[in-house]
């Protein structure tokens, strides 16, 4: 799949300034190991196969939007784009579930 992100301050995260962003070091390394997951499945079904990455849709005010797990705190918050091919990942948001 390919990514996309909606704010250029999360292009940060692939990038020598994802310190900029104010997060853990473990959390930006866990983060980019999720997107190289991500950028390498070819659909939605092999997001729901790989269990690790707790993958849900969201519902309610949220409908439509996906996550996946970073860690135990953090996800990585996205809309999926099907239609496109290859399918494309828009990042919206790295938040603290917590």
């Amino acid at each position: 799949m390919k990514i996309e992100f909606a704010d250029a301050n999360l292009l940060r995260i692939c990038t020598d300034e994802a310190h900029k962003l104010g997060l853990p070091v473990a959390v930006i390394q866990a983060a980019r190991r999720r997107l190289v997951q991500l950028e390498a499945a070819a659909d939605e079904r092999d997001l729901r196969n790989l269990k690790s990455l707790h993958y849900k849709k969201l519902q309610g005010e949220k409908d439509g939007k996906r996550t996946v797990r970073v860690n135990d705190q953090y996800r990585i918050v996205f809309t999926l784009l099907e239609m496109e091919q290859p399918p494309i990942i828009n990042i919206i948001a790295l938040c603290d579930t917590h």
